[in-house]
């Protein structure tokens, strides 16, 4: 039941405060640059400087090498700054004792590209990994022999130690203390938590587990609360610390080392920090019970799954694992919304959390060799490891990409600022409930004088309605401010806001502001900041005493003795304080501005094309549209490009320049022919990319699944979700020379389990029928991609 709803909302953020140990952590590096890291107990820092770094998941040996670079550019552009990425131990040792570390399993190429795009890197080196993987990452010619797997049993450390020496190989000379992007190292992975079943097993049987025998009885299914404690913490600690040493004297010496934090899962004491999850979507519960992950907390002091087995006043709190998607089953399809992506970031780094991590944020396909999978079964997908991702399995970006930008963007433009404060909660927040949506969910980071303001308005599984007439009064050390100052704001259904007050940007004081800071950057000795106007709420920026503002589109008044600039709604306002320049871009515009170039030299690109930064220059990737429009802040003298025509536009930013680019339109001289009601034939022995970068089909179909093959072989798999399904062929155009590749498609049956899971406009009206299969006339799109050079 909802509590009685308010407009008028008020906190006192006074008695923040926070003691920040240091000293205690086994943890922490110098490269030989005599760059930093180091890590105290409530945040992380670089060269002395507190930083929130946003860490986005992808697998390497889930996607072809081929394409690695410009995937790590996508990320990039989505304002990642480290990738995350795990080494499946059975797929490099898939027979014993022959290691393979090729093609798409070269993890080397892998990290000196994340090097080369200038991403950090975090390297989860199991031996245990999970990851929807077979034996969760254990190769397959461990199981029947009399080891005793994930504890010290000196059998099992030998081969332990036999793959972080041959990864240590790997990796020489990439590590953060040799000047190399590798800053971290993940230990195992929910230890002493959970597991996956051995892929040795049958129809109806239990099934067995790739666990320690004395941890059967404490270990789950999935990501989860522990109820029940851990008896066998003692030896569990002991081998975590056992594994650490084993990877230092394998070389992989790195200033972080994390591991799994979350539900009691064990931690190396001092030596690691402890990483925490949340899933709002999981398959491997039952139901669509809304999650208390949208619900603002302590979240260091009171991590999602607690009980942790850990003393949460020693460590900072930083994710590893925050749903931006979800693997389904056969029976549970849990459908996650791009747009419960950035709600739940606003509520995770407002509760306190120093560090994002995104799980997934790029898909891929799950290899096999032949028809041998290595997925982890179980009623997961065969191949397919799409998890409804930012970027999917084929490299093409969902909706939830753009949104989360917006965090991203903010946490590395503004992250030191951000970092040492406190998470202050109104006095009222423990009464809210997942299933209240008439009550504003808003939280405070402060140091009792400085902070942001978050709030949103999401919750999954329920719909929410805008919340009207608010005000938020917040105390400070140096007096009151309300949020607005004058009137109330409207925070729509299913957004999200972050405000400042008392902050201080490149010499800019500023006592309040309605516009959520995006991004700030430096061209030519010049100081920017960009800021982002929420829809529904009045853009503002109060600044302290009274300054002269120059700029367009703007109003500025004096009120109560400060400066008050009132943006234009949903326009463009550029302005410029003390010679700092200032953009404040709507929403929607900011989801499609992307930050390039080195320090000092950095543009703004607005684009409806996704914009990558490749080494001075700029790649623009659009869908179907062969006239792009793009412009760029500062403004460029001139752009060159052999890719495309180029004509100059109107500008819609003083001292910007705006352009189109137009390329000719292409036939990618394919045939998708409709055998029945059920099968596709795709001929495409002449498919060209030279011109393009890839061709995508897209069925958008009702049924139970889809099945994609060729050559005999599945290539790909789709557990039916409510949403359509789409395939790149980039990565198949040399087999599709000499081979048709054949889609298939089942009925969805009137019993089936996942019904419930489906979005109700798709639900079929089975009446006396058993079986349902609808297949609408598939799409094909071109996704072209042209470069551009600024003179």
């Amino acid at each position: 039941m909802d509590v009685t709803a308010q407009n008028n909302y008020a906190i006192d953020i006074t008695t923040a405060k926070y003691e920040v140990k240091r000293g205690h952590l086994d943890l922490g590096g110098s490269n030989a640059k005599g760059e930093t890291i180091g890590v105290n107990s409530f945040y992380l820092e670089r060269n002395g400087k507190p930083f929130i770094p946003v860490i986005g998941e992808f697998h390497f040996s889930r996607y072809p090498h081929q394409y690695w670079d410009e995937q790590l550019k996508k990320m990039k552009a989505g304002g990642i700054t480290v990738v995350a990425t795990y080494v499946f131990w059975n797929m490099h040792e898939f027979k014993e004792g022959k290691f393979d570390w090729t093609g798409d399993l070269n993890v080397r190429k892998f990290t000196e590209l994340c090097a080369k795009n200038g991403l950090d890197v975090l390297m989860r080196i199991g031996p245990f990994a999970h990851g929807e993987i077979r034996n969760g990452g254990l190769p397959d010619w461990l199981y029947g022999r009399p080891i005793d797997v994930r504890s010290n049993d000196q059998v099992y450390l030998y081969y332990v130690n036999r793959l972080y020496q041959e990864i240590g190989q790997q990796l020489k000379g990439l590590l953060f203390k040799d000047n190399g992007p590798i800053v971290g190292v993940q230990l195992e992975n929910e230890y002493q938590h959970s597991t996956a079943p051995w892929g040795f097993t049958y129809q109806d049987a239990p099934k067995e587990r790739t666990v320690a025998g004395r941890d059967k009885k404490i270990i789950q299914d999935g990501v989860g609360i522990n109820t029940m404690g851990n008896e066998f913490a003692d030896v569990g600690r002991d081998h975590m610390k056992t594994l650490k040493k084993l990877a230092i004297d394998a070389g992989l010496i790195t200033p972080i080392y994390t591991a799994t934090g979350w539900g009691y899962a064990t931690i190396v004491e001092k030596g690691s920090i402890p990483v925490m999850a949340g899933y709002a979507y999981p398959f491997w519960t039952a139901g669509n019970s809304p999650s208390p992950f949208y619900l603002f907390k302590n979240i260091h002091q009171k991590p999602d799954y607690a009980p942790v087995s850990y003393d949460v006043n020693l460590y900072p709190s930083l994710a590893a694992e925050l749903g931006t998607g979800m693997a389904v089953t056969y029976s549970r399809r849990p459908r996650v919304l791009g747009e419960s992506f950035l709600p739940m970031m606003v509520r995770t780094v407002g509760s306190g959390t120093n560090g994002l991590g995104f799980y997934m944020y790029h898909g891929g396909t799950t290899p096999s060799i032949g028809n041998y999978f290595f997925t982890e079964g179980a009623g997961l997908h065969n191949k397919s490891y799409d998890y409804q991702a930012p970027i999917g399995e084929f490299g093409n970006v969902s909706s939830g990409y753009f949104p989360l930008k917006l965090m991203n963007y903010f946490l590395k433009g503004y992250g030191s600022d951000l970092a040492p404060l406190y998470p202050i909660l109104p006095s009222t927040n423990d009464s809210i409930k997942a299933t209240n949506t008439s009550t504003l969910r808003y939280a405070v980071r402060g140091d009792g004088n400085k902070g942001y303001l978050f709030m949103h308005n999401f919750q999954d599984h329920l719909e929410m309605k805008d919340l009207q007439g608010l005000k938020v009064s917040v105390t400070t050390k140096s007096g009151q401010l309300i949020f607005p100052e004058t009137g109330t704001f409207t925070l729509k259904a299913g957004s999200s806001a972050i405000f400042p007050f008392n902050v201080n940007y490149d010499g800019v004081a500023i006592r309040m502001a309605t516009v959520q800071p995006f991004c700030r950057f430096t061209n030519n000795n010049k100081k920017y900041n960009v800021m982002v106007s929420v829809d529904g709420i009045a853009p503002e920026i109060i600044l302290q005493g009274k300054l002269k503002v120059n700029g367009t589109g703007i109003k500025t008044l004096i009120r109560e003795g400060n400066t008050v600039i009132v943006c234009t709604e949903g326009k463009i306002n550029a302005f410029e304080i003390n010679g700092v320049s200032f953009l404040v871009l709507p929403n929607n515009e900011a989801k499609n501005t992307y930050l390039i170039g080195q320090t000092n030299n950095q543009k703004l690109v607005l684009s409806n094309a996704l914009v990558l930064d490749n080494n001075g220059k700029i790649t623009l990737v659009s869908n179907n549209q062969e006239n792009i429009d793009f412009s760029v802040y500062p403004a460029a003298a001139g752009v060159t490009s052999v890719d495309g025509k180029l004509t100059k536009g109107k500008s819609t930013i003083k001292k910007s320049s705006a352009w189109q680019i137009s390329v000719p339109k292409a036939d990618t001289g394919i045939k998708l022919i409709q055998a029945d009601n059920s099968h596709y034939v795709l001929k495409a022995g002449s498919l060209d990319l030279s011109k393009v970068n890839d061709v995508f089909i897209t069925f958008d179909y009702r049924g139970d699944r889809g099945i994609c093959m060729m050559n005999g072989e599945l290539q790909t798999d789709d557990l039916y979700t409510s949403k359509p399904w789409t395939i790149g062929l980039k990565r198949y155009q040399e087999a599709l020379k000499t081979s048709d590749m054949y889609f298939h498609f089942l009925p969805m049956q009137k019993d089936a389990p996942y019904l419930s899971y489906l979005d109700k406009n798709v639900l079929p009206d089975f009446s006396d029928k058993k079986s349902f299969l609808e297949i609408k006339q598939p799409q094909i799109s071109v996704e072209y991609k042209v470069n551009v050079e600024f003179k």
